[in-house]
């Protein structure tokens, strides 16, 4: 396999800041010279947001039989079935603009690293320690049947969790309750940043455990640079967000005086009667009695000009 490492890594323990790190690493270029800052360990916390989510059953079928023997289907032949499951997400770091946006790159390379994964185990161990391990690897090109196949940067996270636990988290991805998923890690061992006062990082180099990933170490040295392997500690956090709808206030500026609506006036009753009106009365009495007479007026016409169409019609029937 060939890796695609394009710098050097070496350790150095000359230091211009005795009291803030002793030893530190160092990438060195073509042409000898350093690239960037000293590195040294990052123990602050890093965070990431899931893309998607798999929850994957899977079966495993062996038997005892070697590979070159023939079996034809007897019942005798021993055979294992495994059973597991697991939980795969996609992770990219979590973007906390406009505070920070931490970059990730593999020692002796320039890429951004961009490949980040979690997997979730349930523990076969009844009475198994909960924990999480660190693994990645650099990108490699390898030959498979006469044909290369390249390999990007990855970096892995294994979560191993009790049965109850992971039981309950399948059945939430499985039931579809799950918003958002944050992974968070802290004192990852084999993540290193330049000095800084702040705990947020503008970029992270990882260093794997893997033998192709070297660093050249001083003969008389005693440092044992940290790699990839137990992570301190590890939070994952299943949220299920339920948006809440909110009635929207007008503001207004504090000098300006609020608009004051006038009163509705009351209407006009005084024509009104202040007894009720006795049954025997009049209907019409008082201001409506002029429209009362006009109205009968009409209605005398009406029924006069009705008559005489009537007439007329009668005339032409008996002719």
């Amino acid at each position: 396999m060939d890796f695609h490492i394009d710098r050097r890594v070496i350790l150095s323990e000359v230091s211009e800041y005795k009291n803030l790190y002793e030893w530190s690493l160092r990438e060195i270029d073509g042409d000898g010279k350093q690239v960037g800052r000293d590195l040294i360990p990052w123990d602050w916390s890093v965070s990431f947001t899931a893309r998607d989510l798999v929850l994957a059953d899977t079966l495993t079928l062996s038997s005892a039989t070697p590979v070159n023997s023939r079996d034809d289907g007897d019942p005798n032949t021993k055979r294992e079935a495994k059973k597991r499951q697991s939980i795969r997400a996609t992770l990219r770091p979590l973007d906390l603009e406009p505070y920070s946006q931490t970059g990730f790159s593999m020692f002796g390379t320039a890429r951004a690293l961009s490949k980040f994964e979690l997997f979730i185990y349930e523990l076969q161990e009844v009475d198994g320690e909960e924990r999480c391990v660190a693994w990645g690897s650099v990108s490699y090109t390898s030959e498979i049947d006469f044909r290369e196949d390249t390999t990007d940067d990855v970096l892995v996270f294994n979560l191993f969790v009790r049965p109850d636990r992971f039981a309950r988290y399948a059945e939430r991805i499985a039931s579809t309750t799950v918003d958002e998923v944050v992974f968070r890690v802290q004192g990852v061992a084999g993540f290193y940043s330049d000095w800084s006062p702040s705990i947020t990082a503008d970029s992270i180099k990882v260093l794997t455990n893997s033998e192709e990933h070297k660093i050249q170490i001083p003969a008389d040295s005693t440092v044992k640079p940290p790699r990839l392997g137990e992570v301190a500690e590890a939070e994952l956090h299943f949220h299920r967000i339920i948006r809440l709808e909110r009635t929207e206030t007008k503001e207004t500026d504090d000098d300006e005086e609020p608009v004051v609506e006038p009163p509705l006036e009351e209407p006009d009753t005084s024509w009104e009667r202040e007894e009720p009106i006795p049954a025997s009365s009049p209907v019409h009495e008082g201001p409506l009695k002029v429209m009362d007479e006009r109205v009968v007026k009409l209605l005398s016409s009406l029924r006069f000009a009705a008559w005489g169409i009537a007439f007329l019609l009668l005339l032409l029937l008996f002719k």
